[in-house]
């Protein structure tokens, strides 16, 4: 398990800490809102984030004449930058006090090459993505091996506009079923719309970079 900049405690307060399993980073990941265990769940099915952590270090900044320091929700590794990524709820990002922290932040950030971004609940939770992206990501421990990709590969290559009913109906012979299918979406082999909510009837195809895994 990753262990967070600081301690975690749900001591006099009403947060939903816990822990997520993360696939990508083989770690459990401590959150401290269900906010932010939504946005782990986006952070793991986007192909451009290489690594992340949760509360990964303290910010040391001045405000007031005091100094302060500043924990981020997220240090997010991706293929051409670093950020760092605050989690709030809409209703709280506008308030005095967080525009002028953002502020802060987002200079320190700057000077470092780190890109600082705010991310809101109303961002994170668009349905039926969120709900899209939970339901796949429960197959994401299904084991693959190069055959199915191979057979998966060849059998939608020649397939347009295909049911998710009809390929697992087709492939079940071959010991390829929906789960199998599904963690082939979950890591970009093949492709659903997210925009409509997953079921037997959604059009699956061969993602335009698919490979041989």
């Amino acid at each position: 398990m990753i262990t967070p900049a600081r301690k975690i405690t749900n001591t006099g307060t009403k947060k939903n800490i816990g822990k997520f399993f993360s696939v990508k980073m083989q770690s459990l990941i401590w959150y401290e809102s269900l906010t932010e265990r939504d946005y782990m769940y986006l952070l793991e099915i986007d192909p451009d984030v290489l690594a992340y952590s949760s509360q990964p270090l303290k910010i040391s900044y001045k405000e007031d004449g005091k100094h302060r320091r500043y924990t981020p929700d997220f240090f997010v590794e991706r293929s051409q930058k670093k950020q760092i990524v605050e989690v709030k709820p809409k209703t709280q990002i506008h308030s005095e006090k967080n525009v002028r922290l953002f502020q802060c932040i987002s200079y320190i950030c700057q000077c470092k090459g780190w890109d600082f971004l705010v991310i809101t609940d109303e961002m994170i939770r668009k349905e039926p993505i969120l709900s899209n992206i939970k339901l796949l990501y429960r197959y994401a421990l299904i084991p693959l091996n190069p055959q199915v990709t191979i057979t998966c590969h060849q059998y939608f290559k020649n397939q347009l506009n295909v049911t998710l009913k009809t390929a697992e109906n087709d492939l079940s012979s071959q010991g390829i079923f929906r789960g199998t299918l599904l963690k082939l979406v979950f890591v970009g082999f093949l492709t659903f719309d997210l925009m409509t909510p997953i079921g037997s009837n959604s059009l699956i195809s061969l993602s335009e970079t698919s490979y041989y895994i």
